[in-house]
């Protein structure tokens, strides 16, 4: 069966003069269809095994992890296990995990270098009790800080170590270590 007159790449009409240029057609191989629909699978199965591997295109880890919002009960405890409960002054169990509030810096109760300080880190840690059982907070991965229990604390879009900072029983986040003996 004729195409045109010219075959591509020829600049003038076949020298044979044969009707219309026609050559002998070359049939195409015919690929199964059986064997496509496998090369599919195989393709589809690879995919599937290798997908929860892959990270998500355009999102950090930090970034994947969304804010949790927690309207528990909290009670003190000394054990990280704990369902919902406030540790420290800086740290609080929740569902079995420990995290800490990575915008403050906080007196220990159990490593104190003087009574005073021990005496500040009770009170902060009563207080962060209170404000934790004042309702429903958010507690967002910090973004600023590696480690993955750090959290901001948010009520209203208020941060309650903020709160504890502005009421004078923490102080802002610091790389220095603090002198809470100091009074």
């Amino acid at each position: 069966m004729a195409r045109n007159l010219y075959d591509v790449g020829d600049r003038r009409p076949d020298e044979t003069d044969s009707w219309l240029n026609e050559k002998q057609e070359n049939r195409a191989r015919v690929v199964p269809i059986g064997l496509l629909l496998i090369a599919l699978a195989l393709a589809v199965g690879g995919a599937l095994l290798v997908l929860p591997i892959l990270p998500a295109a355009g999102v950090s880890s930090k970034t994947a992890i969304m804010p949790t919002s927690i309207s528990d009960e909290f009670t003190l405890c000394d054990d990280i296990k704990g369902d919902a409960c406030v540790l420290a002054t800086d740290a609080y169990a929740w569902r079995g995990r420990r995290y800490h509030l990575s915008d403050i810096s906080a007196p220990s109760e159990t490593d104190a270098k003087c009574p005073l300080e021990a005496a500040h880190a009770r009170k902060g840690r009563a207080a962060l009790l209170t404000m934790m059982n004042g309702g429903a907070f958010e507690a967002q991965p910090d973004p600023a800080d590696a480690d993955p229990s750090a959290r901001i604390l948010l009520r209203d879009n208020v941060s309650l170590g903020q709160l504890m900072i502005l009421k004078g029983y923490v102080k802002p986040w610091s790389h220095d270590p603090i002198d809470w003996c100091a009074g």
